[in-house]
């Protein structure tokens, strides 16, 4: 059984602030078994809950902050929390003390953290095609930035456009709230859609004045060796999207 280490891990290429730290995990090792293959994070896809919280805590360990991530239970809504809430149904998280890991798990939804300009505050958001739809992104900018501070945003690893198809009703209900987003669409046959989340998040989050967007150019599905995806694989692992504040 092996535990991977940081060198491992994707250090984000974003750098809102001095302060702001940022990393993806992978799924590379081979703590967890088949068809978990690699270092599952997830506690609510099968795999066995001793050995998620094993994996969570050499997680903590190896980043060395003062607090371990604040995991959620994400449920594809659109409530966000603050880091040490007592309820952690929520799809966001938010935070603005030192050492303090917010974070969020996917296997194809799209993962977009969120960070003042002045380093005073930190966000993680787990955004699919219903979180984008019913504004995921909007609650995280207005939680983080309620005054209109100046934000910066990185998009994480998602399933692209060209693995991810969907049908009419997905379109149809995008085309509903803003007609501008069949640019985030590709006919692909009678009734199916290639879906672009990168495109509709950057779209939701200029609307709402963050402007300052990174990312949104690595593939879960593609990445059979990277990332878990749930569109490719079925039953599967989820790797993290951290964000936390450093001194």
């Amino acid at each position: 059984m092996m535990l991977p280490g940081p060198e491992q891990w994707l250090v984000p290429d974003w750098q809102p602030h001095s302060r702001v730290r940022a990393l993806v995990t992978s799924r590379r090792g081979n703590h967890s078994p088949p068809p978990w293959d690699g270092f599952n994070l997830g506690d609510n896809c099968g795999d066995d809950s001793a050995r998620v919280a094993a994996a969570r805590a050499h997680l903590h360990q190896q980043i060395g902050t003062t607090k371990p991530p604040f995991w959620l239970t994400q449920v594809h809504g659109v409530r966000s929390v603050r880091y040490g809430d007592a309820d952690r149904r929520a799809d966001g998280a938010c935070c603005d003390l030192v050492g303090h890991p917010c974070a969020v798990l996917t296997a194809d939804c799209l993962p977009v953290l969120m960070a003042r300009r002045d380093g005073s505050a930190v966000g993680a958001y787990h955004a699919g095609w219903r979180g984008l739809l019913a504004g995921m992104l909007e609650v995280g900018v207005q939680q983080l930035a309620p005054a209109g501070e100046p934000l910066s945003a990185w998009l994480g690893p998602a399933i692209c456009q060209s693995c991810y198809q969907v049908g009419d009703q997905v379109r149809d209900a995008f085309m509903a709230t803003d007609p501008g987003d069949g640019r985030g669409f590709r006919e692909d046959g009678p009734g199916h859609w290639r879906m672009d989340m990168f495109t509709l998040a950057r779209r939701r989050l200029q609307a709402v004045g963050v402007n300052d967007i990174h990312g949104g150019n690595l593939c879960t599905s593609c990445r059979l060796d990277e990332y878990y995806s749930y569109r490719r694989d079925g039953q599967t692992g989820r790797f993290a999207t951290l964000i936390w504040l450093n001194d």
